[in-house]
C-alpha cells in the first residue's frame, strides 16, 4: 500500500459493496448475540473494522518506516472518505435509508429464509 502513490484496486466497487452489505451486518449481529444486553455500538463495529485494516497494514512488507506508516494511514483516510461520500451521495434523499439500513434489512431477510429452509428440512 505505501509503496504505490495510486491505489492498486483489483476488485470492482460493486463487489466491494456486496461484501460490505454482508460483513457489516454479520459483525453487528455477532456482537448483538455476544452482548449480555443485546446491544452493539457503532464504535465497536468501527473498532473491529479498524482491527481488520490494522492487520493488513501490519502484514504489508512495504510498510517499514514511520513515513511508510503515515502514507498508509493517509491512504486509509482517503479510502474511507471516498466511500463515505459515495454512500451519502447514493441515498435517494437526505432522509432516505442508508446503505447500512438497507444491508441490515437484506441480511435479516436472507437469514430468515435460511432458517425457514432449515426448519422445513427438519
Amino acid at each position: 500500500m505505501a509503496a504505490s502513490p495510486t491505489p492498486d484496486f483489483t476488485v470492482s466497487d460493486a463487489d466491494k459493496l456486496a461484501i460490505a452489505s454482508h460483513v457489516v451486518p454479520a459483525i453487528m449481529e455477532s456482537f448483538r448475540a455476544m452482548s449480555s444486553e443485546g446491544v452493539v455500538t457503532a464504535d465497536d463495529v468501527i473498532d473491529t473494522l479498524s482491527l481488520g485494516i490494522a492487520t493488513m497494514l501490519e502484514n504489508d512488507t512495504h510498510i517499514r518506516t514511520p513515513e511508510d506508516t503515515e502514507a498508509a494511514m493517509q491512504s486509509v483516510e482517503t479510502f474511507v472518505n471516498r466511500w463515505a461520500r459515495r454512500l451519502r451521495d447514493g441515498r435517494s434523499s437526505p432522509d432516505g435509508p442508508s446503505f447500512l439500513a438497507k444491508s441490515i434489512e437484506k441480511y435479516r431477510a436472507e437469514l430468515a429464509e435460511i432458517e425457514a429452509q432449515a426448519a422445513g428440512q427438519s
